[in-house]
């Protein structure tokens, strides 16, 4: 069958292609009719930008030390008096209070020393009235005289004999007293006992090495030595021990909860290293803090310095100088020409050109110029990082 007996010609078939093609084309057009309405002439929207808003932020200068704790007390315990160790009060490594009786000396010689004090107290006592009765008789006599001059001397002499033994007899007593009590041996201060020198048993006295070791536990300082030429910084900037705080990074790099206070500052310095030794002192609850140990020190200021911080990569440089690109509050592009301090990790300082709430383009610069409308989208802060 040819095509003119199926009612087809070539040109026929020709404009039935061109009506197909335009149809599958219809087809794939959107059905609604918010796709014709983007833009005028079907132009692009606008381009999306990440965007921070420029803020306030604690800027407070912090210097960084390496220092090692100390104990503000520690004692070395010695006995006062000659004798075997009776007794030991306390467990080797432990805390113990104020008073508390680490040793105990043999008291029976001394107990026996302290009675014979008393007795020869009595005797010299006694002389002592003896010579005040003879005092007393012959006085009236020799005023009268009927009694010698010499018999009044004698007695004279006597009673201050007498008067001298007993003063003498009561501080052998007092002696005696103490030395008994010398026989406990008390803790002068709370704190933490070492390793004790000598067992119950043996022999000890004055001349004998410590019997224990006595380190306070709460509070503690911690000595760090600072460059002079830092001392020298701060000082002149009017900054005081009142006016920093001090914290602890612990050898694990955790961060000591509980900060301190500058005590003093060492008088002399260290000609091998010119620095001067300073001390903190740290409350120590959790006994965290162990004598000698090495600790990284920072000072900071008390009252927070804000500067106006943003992040580093806002900043472009040119021919110029340092410049930001700016998104205003109807979302157009605008350039700001600024001076920039000192960076604060990821984040740097806004000395001029920016205002708290200005919105800086922080990725997507290469899209955009000024005057062009944007997408803005904000990305949070990490506050934390700005501040370290």
């Amino acid at each position: 069958m040819t095509n003119e007996m199926r009612g087809h010609t070539p040109a026929h078939c020709f404009r039935c292609g061109v009506a197909a093609a335009l149809l599958g084309a219809w087809a794939l057009l959107p059905t609604s009719g918010a796709a014709w309405a983007q833009a005028p002439g079907g132009a692009a929207p606008p381009p999306n930008v990440v965007v921070q808003t420029v803020r306030l932020r604690d800027a407070t200068d912090e210097d960084s030390f390496i220092g090692r704790v100390q104990a503000i007390d520690k004692v070395t315990i010695r006995a006062r008096v000659d004798g075997f160790l009776a007794s030991r009060g306390f467990e080797e490594g432990k805390e113990v209070k104020k008073d508390q009786v680490l040793f105990t000396l043999e008291k029976e010689p001394y107990e026996a020393a302290l009675a014979a004090a008393k007795a020869n107290l009595a005797n010299a006592q006694a002389a002592l009235e003896l010579a005040q009765a003879t005092y007393d008789r012959t006085k009236p006599l020799a005023d009268r005289g009927t009694a010698s001059q010499a018999a009044l001397d004698d007695a004279i002499s006597k009673l201050s004999q007498a008067r001298g033994s007993v003063q003498a007899q009561e501080a052998a007593l007092k002696q005696a007293e103490l030395n008994l009590g010398y026989t406990e041996i008390h803790a002068p201060m709370d704190g933490r006992t070492g390793r004790a020198t000598y067992s119950v048993g043996e022999y000890v006295g004055p001349s004998s090495n410590p019997l224990v070791t006595l380190v306070r536990q709460d509070p503690m300082y911690v000595a760090f030595p600072v460059p002079q030429r830092v001392l020298l910084t701060v000082r002149r900037e009017g900054r005081t021990a009142e006016s920093v705080v001090v914290g602890l990074k612990l050898p694990d790099g955790s961060t000591y909860t509980h900060d301190g206070a500058i005590k003093f500052a060492e008088v002399e310095g260290n000609a091998g290293t010119d620095t001067i030794t300073v001390r903190a002192e740290f409350p120590n609850p959790d006994r965290l803090l162990v004598d000698q140990q090495i600790v990284g020190v920072s000072v900071r200021s008390k009252t927070p310095e804000l500067k106006l911080m943003m992040s580093q990569s806002a900043l472009l440089l040119d021919q110029q100088g340092a410049y930001v690109l700016v998104v205003t509050p109807d979302n157009k592009v605008d350039t700001r020409r600024i001076e920039a301090g000192e960076q604060r990790g990821p984040q740097i300082v806004v000395t001029t050109g920016l205002a708290e709430g200005d919105r800086v383009i922080t990725s997507g610069h290469q899209k955009v110029r000024p005057g062009m409308t944007v997408e803005a989208t904000e990305i949070k802060d990490d506050l934390s990082a700005a501040q370290n």
